[in-house]
């Protein structure tokens, strides 16, 4: 299988908050949890139709940096389970220990909000290795394809607050049981997410922040 390196440069690098920060953000102002119109779409974006695990990765950056809820959601089974690192678990009690596709919608509604006090978003994925397949236990099976992605997530904010997250994530990607291409072709979805710890961090001038992290840090804005 054809694999491709899903790359953008990002546009600054500034140094990130503490943890604690990042943390304490939670407690600000910021968008309602009702459902919002999402961030105006540019009439150039060209999505990909989900015909290969490449194709649904890129389709993920893309909806990403337009704030696009809709797109972002298409890109994850209903069956769709995140599960933050073993770190972030560690360090805060708070997070969750894994959650569905209920939860992201809920998560990017937030981050995605038009009005709301995110002003960019920055994603870069850079492949690491070669995408691993696993057959299933007997033939004919779904087979499952393993993509491990450097990550560099720069969410830049109102009055300068910026969150960054650096830890890798594994996406486990299998076709779609319930629909097809407009050509019969069969369609790739992500049904399972993996933050994973970030060890070799030396120099580098930003925290160490999961994916799963900041996106908790959405999951719970504004709850009562």
């Amino acid at each position: 299988m054809k694999t491709t390196t899903i790359h953008t440069t990002p546009g600054r690098l500034a140094v990130t908050a503490l943890a604690a920060v990042i943390i304490t953000a939670c407690l600000l102002a910021g968008c309602s949890s009702s459902t919002e119109p999402e961030f105006p779409p540019s009439a150039d974006i060209h999505y990909f139709a989900r015909t290969s695990p490449d194709s649904v990765v890129a389709n993920l950056r893309l909806a990403y940096e337009n704030r696009s809820l809709t797109r972002y959601l298409d890109c994850l089974a209903e069956d769709f389970t995140f599960y933050p690192s073993e770190g972030t678990l560690a360090e805060h009690d708070w997070i969750p220990e894994s959650w569905g596709k209920t939860e992201e919608h809920e998560i990017h509604n937030r981050m995605f909000a038009s009005y709301g006090f995110v002003r960019d978003i920055i994603l870069s994925l850079l492949l690491e290795g070669e995408p691993v397949e696993i057959p299933g236990p007997n033939g004919g099976d779904t087979v499952t394809y393993e993509y491990t992605f450097g990550v560099d997530l720069r969410v830049n904010c109102q009055n300068s607050l910026q969150y960054v997250a650096t830890a890798p994530s594994l996406f486990v990607l299998q076709t779609d049981p319930d629909e097809v291409s407009a050509a019969g072709e069969p369609l790739w979805e992500i049904v399972q997410w993996f933050d994973i710890d970030e060890n070799d961090y030396c120099g580098r001038p930003v925290m160490p922040t999961s994916w799963g992290e900041l996106k908790a840090i959405f999951l719970y804005r504004d709850r009562d």
